[in-house]
Order: C-alpha cells, then sequence, then structure tokens
C-alpha cells in the first residue's frame, strides 16, 4: 500500500461507514462488475409421478420481464401454481427448484442471456448504420 493510501485509510476501521459519495462508487464498480457470465442452474426438484403428491420449492420467473423474481411454488404430475406451496392453479407440471439461492442463481443466468440478446440488437443496428454510412461515403466519393 502507498504511503497516500495508507494516510487515507488511518483511523478508519472496517467497520466505519462509508460516505455517499463511497457508496456510490462502490455501487457503480458492482454495476460494472455485474457483467459477468454465470453458469446455467437447472432445475432439481422433479414433479411426482403420483396424481395425489404435490412437489414444492421455488420457481424462477424471467421471461423477459422488466421485474425477474423468485416465488415459491408447487407441482403436480400434471399441473403447478406459483406463489403457492399447497395446490396447484395451473396446467403443466414444472420443474423446480430446492432451494431459493438455486432459484436465484437460475435467475440471474437468464437475466444474463436476455440482456446479451438486447444488447446484440442494439450492436447489429449500429453496425447496419455504420455500414451504410460508409455506403453513402462511398458513392459521394464515386461522384465526386
Amino acid at each position: 500500500m502507498k504511503s497516500s493510501e495508507r494516510k487515507a485509510t488511518e483511523g478508519r476501521g472496517d467497520s466505519m461507514a462509508m460516505n455517499k459519495k463511497e457508496k456510490q462508487m462502490v455501487e457503480e464498480l458492482k454495476t460494472r462488475l455485474a457483467l459477468t457470465w454465470t453458469e446455467p442452474v437447472e432445475p432439481d426438484v422433479v414433479p411426482p409421478e403420483s396424481i395425489h403428491d404435490l412437489s414444492t420449492g421455488f420457481l424462477a420467473i424471467a421471461e423477459r420481464s422488466d421485474y425477474p423474481r423468485v416465488e415459491d411454488a408447487c407441482s403436480s404430475c400434471v399441473s403447478h401454481a406459483v406463489g403457492r406451496k399447497d395446490k396447484t392453479t395451473t396446467q403443466n407440471p414444472k420443474r423446480l427448484y430446492s432451494t431459493r439461492v438455486l432459484a436465484l442463481k437460475a435467475l440471474r443466468h437468464e437475466v444474463e442471456r436476455h440482456c446479451a440478446e438486447r444488447l446484440r440488437r442494439v450492436d447489429r443496428m449500429l453496425e447496419e448504420e455504420l455500414a451504410s454510412d460508409e455506403a453513402k461515403a462511398k458513392a459521394k466519393e464515386g461522384r465526386g
């Protein structure tokens, strides 16, 4: 650690609260670091085989939503429910996550994928625009 860095941190214990500017800087760094790829996580709770049984767990709700979330869920062999664990309300069984942590990891991966797709669409528009500008410039040179 440099002398100037040591002086800046002297007298500040790790437990001392950060000021507003420092909190903003940390949040900015965390935001920049959020552009990473994580591994996909598959659901680990399968629907039961019997119509009389329910499997319970968590479901990651991303579906290209602006409000991604993890919800309690349950599933039978023919239907499922989101937001409850006592009975099913919607057709088709669902594989679930056994813990909220696994569901959140899966949710993060889905959001990463959707964001990457959106960024790629913007990149393609930019590429097309740059190619169009280049073509216009070449056409203008040919007339000159």
